[in-house]
């Protein structure tokens, strides 16, 4: 049996593959024949032949998961509330959707958009070189009064943007 045969007999029937077999079975093949005719196995005739005759339809059924609580109209509508203001909290999202969801659906709907929480930094991680450059810097300038520190321009190497907007999401 080759490799796409073998990986083709555990993907889904398509419609007209299941089309294909009930036409078969109720033309009176047997099922190996209409495996070997449509290149499927014969449990995955067996089960579209069984469907056919159980409940009369050959579409594919629908996941069995937990039905949507939200639209699709919804879901976006949280993903750009994210967008526009990124500190609001989910309990504060979910109230302003109106619909009863958990707030683990908020951040799975922000997830999908790609959109993650981050928590920005307290301080800057320093290594011990530079908390001792920093400490020498300031004891060689004890007696410096208000005029003179507030000709300094602390930065935290942050990054300023003088021109146009860099599209960067701030936190």
């Amino acid at each position: 049996m080759t490799g796409k045969r073998a990986r083709r007999h555990f993907s889904q029937l398509r419609e007209i593959e299941r089309g294909l077999i009930i036409g078969m079975k109720t033309a009176g093949w047997s099922t190996h024949r209409v495996a070997g005719q449509v290149d499927r196995s014969e449990s995955a005739v067996i089960n579209c032949w069984e469907q056919w005759t159980r409940e009369g339809t050959r579409a594919w059924k629908t996941g069995s998961g937990a039905t949507r609580k939200t639209t699709k109209r919804e879901d976006r509508r949280i993903v750009r509330q994210a967008l526009v203001d990124p500190t609001v909290t989910r309990s504060k999202r979910r109230a302003d959707v109106g619909v009863a969801i958990v707030p683990q659906t908020i951040s799975r709907h922000l997830a999908e958009a790609n959109l993650k929480s981050k928590r920005p930094f307290r301080a800057l991680p320093l290594t011990a070189e530079h908390q001792q450059l920093r400490l020498q810097w300031c004891q060689a300038r004890p007696i410096w009064n208000v005029t003179d520190w507030q000709k300094v321009v602390f930065s935290d190497e942050s990054r300023f943007v003088l021109g146009t907007d860099d599209n960067r999401v701030r936190v």
